[in-house]
């Protein structure tokens, strides 16, 4: 509006002059040698104009004429920009779509119009990554790093090209850098904390973690919680070595997230070791009003050493009184009471833990009360067949993988803090060979490692297998010995009111049975003689496994047995015609030594009232049956 009013009053002022110019009477006289004219006022002011104008289109012409060259120049070199423009766009949009061959293409395009753009080389670079040229694609980061504008583009490039290749220390250092330069940047900071938490160089994470809350790459609350779990990976670490390192570190990662287990665990252990019971217990007692487990009762029950298994007990239930009706307070006391051998108070603190369906824990502990308490087998194996489907106790999960151990980085992706205390789902469990192949993706290995590691794993078997092949003795000398060896077991058992003395009877049948043989065993040197020694082996461990589990009388037993293995060389014999089955890669010392391990367990003769399970769930559940100390 203001415009519009501004040309307005310009040509009414320029009317008016030009009016009141052409009204005035006068004339101009112009004289020169020879002449003289006298234009009117109005004639010399539009002649003025005219010649004005005039000089001014000679002069651009003058300008436009001098000036073509660099014209002409620079409209071939913006139409030459325009071109690298729109190949620069065409390639980004090719790599983004994953076409190699267009990306390739318009990058040489890019290359000859634009070669000194920065967008050029990045182009060039990842069309290089994506056809699979790490040389070229390496060789034109680099070339970024020479320009200070360039410089954090190219460590970048570095960075995740070195992360493809599974070069760690490289991508650390391109990390690095990249902080040095630029700190303000998360993913360079991010980034240096994994590769170094990978690294297990705590003191370095934690120096890079104070820079990213500094910037505020990482929450408040985030940043005190991985702060707290750097700290307690440092202080398990310097534990054995630096104690009072170890125990500040503890102590700040206590302060920093309370309810962190392994922190109070350390902490508590080694206030104890200091002698100071009331500041580990003070530890404990806090972490265990947020976080009940295990291994905080553990340090509760040890704070003091030299104390009684009663006082560790008294010390145990005061810690559960905090947390009354917790699953880990009544199995802690329970565990405690087992140690103490007061079955009633074991009893009365796993009763609320039977309802529904316990758990494998709470099976096997309750099958150690029945063994310790009553003697009776037949409610032992009954738990213990119960805990073989029961349900699973927490443990700590990080990404499907269950460990014993609390660790501050995840085996499997190596990122922090990623363990948890409970139960760990059927479906995320993770094998041995998933979890080694997502350390290889992950980058926790390579592949030449794995190679290594193998060959020296095969290398020990084999010197392992020689040197038993080499040292073994014979057969007839091994059951004896193994047959010794278990009675002595048994008579200890004895004496602890665990083992009848049907099952004595028994065993001592088992001894008649080994001295009635008269002919020592021979390594056969054929395939087919091997094969056959294996089955004469395999009938005479399930003839002396027969003798354990019948309760009968020693004298008709042995009788029995006796029979048993005339018929099982009778036929070894028949069987030595029949070479074409026999399985030429099964060693005969190798069956032998499978069948040693499995008979040095004790199996017990089953209650007349129990239903019975399978006699490798016998031998295998029987495992259980140990005492869990504290």
């Amino acid at each position: 509006m203001f415009r519009i009013l501004f040309f307005i009053i310009m040509i009414a002022a320029l009317s008016y002059g030009l009016s009141t110019i052409a009204d005035m009477d006068g004339k101009l006289i112009i004289q020169w040698p020879g002449g003289e004219i006298q234009p009117t006022l109005m004639q010399a002011v539009l002649v003025l104009a005219s010649v004005m104008v005039i000089a001014m289109l000679l002069w651009s012409l003058f300008r436009l004429v001098m000036n073509s060259p660099e014209a002409f120049a620079n409209y071939l070199r913006g139409k030459k920009k325009k071109k690298g423009i729109e190949a620069l766009s065409s390639g980004l949009i090719a790599l983004g779509s994953g076409d190699e061959i267009m990306a390739q293409r318009h990058a040489m395009q890019a290359r000859k119009t634009l070669p000194n753009d920065p967008m050029t080389l990045l182009l060039r670079a990842q069309a290089a990554e994506m056809k699979g040229d790490t040389l070229q694609a390496t060789r034109l980061y680099e070339s970024m790093l020479a320009s200070s504008d360039t410089e954090i583009l190219g460590l970048r490039g570095l960075y995740m090209l070195a992360l493809q290749q599974n070069e760690v220390e490289a991508a650390e250092q391109y990390a690095e850098r990249a902080v040095q330069r630029r700190p303000d940047l998360a993913w360079a900071v991010l980034a240096l904390i994994d590769l170094r938490a990978k690294r297990r160089a705590w003191r370095q994470t934690l120096e890079v973690l104070s820079v990213a809350k500094d910037h505020n790459h990482i929450p408040s609350k985030d940043a005190k919680r991985k702060r707290a779990v750097l700290l307690t990976a440092l202080a398990m670490e310097l534990e054995d070595s630096q104690m009072d390192e170890a125990l500040s570190s503890a102590v700040e990662a206590v302060r920093l997230a309370p309810a962190l287990i392994p922190a109070s665990v350390v902490a508590g252990r080694i206030y104890a070791s200091q002698g100071r019971m009331s500041a580990a217990i003070k530890v404990i007692r806090k972490c265990w009003k947020l976080a009940p487990h295990p291994d905080l009762a553990i340090v509760s029950a040890f704070a003091r050493p030299g104390d009684s298994v009663r006082d560790r007990l008294e010390r145990i239930k005061s810690l559960a009184n905090t947390t009354p009706g917790h699953r880990e307070a009544a199995l802690a006391v329970a565990t405690a009471a087992i140690e103490a051998k007061d079955w009633a108070t074991a009893r009365q603190s796993l009763e609320p833990l039977l309802r529904g369906r316990p758990s494998q824990k709470v099976c096997t502990l309750m099958a150690r009360i029945e063994a310790a308490d009553q003697a009776d087998m037949g409610q032992v194996r009954e738990w213990l067949s119960r805990a073989i489907h029961a349900v699973p106790d927490p443990a700590w999960v990080a990404e499907g993988h269950v460990a014993d151990e609390w660790a501050p980085n995840s085996p499997i992706s190596g990122k922090l803090d990623v363990f948890e205390w409970r139960v760990p789902p059927e479906d995320e469990l993770v094998s041995d060979e998933t979890l080694t192949l997502k350390k290889l993706l992950a980058g926790l290995v390579t592949a030449e490692g794995l190679h290594e590691q193998a060959r020296l794993d095969a290398r020990d078997v084999e010197l392992k297998v020689l040197n038993e092949e080499t040292s073994e003795p014979d057969d007839e000398a091994f059951v004896t010995e193994k047959v010794v060896s278990e009675q002595t077991d048994i008579e200890d058992a004895v004496v602890d009111g665990e083992v009848t003395e049907a099952e004595t009877k028994s065993e001592a049948a088992k001894v008649a049975v080994v001295e009635s043989r008269e002919e020592k065993s021979v390594e056969p040197d054929s395939p087919t003689e091997q094969f056959q020694s294996a089955e004469t082996i395999d009938t005479k461990t399930a003839v002396t496994k027969t003798d354990v589990e019948n309760d009968v009388v020693a004298d008709t037993k042995t009788e029995e047995t006796v029979a048993s293995v005339s018929v099982s060389e009778t036929e070894k014999k028949e069987g030595e015609s029949k070479t074409a089955i026999a399985d030429k890669t099964t060693p005969s010392r190798k069956n032998n030594k499978k069948r040693r391990k499995r008979t040095k367990i004790f199996v017990s003769p089953p209650a007349p009232d129990d239903p019975g399970i399978e006699g490798a769930d016998d031998i295998d559940a029987l495992d259980g049956v140990r005492p869990i100390r504290y």
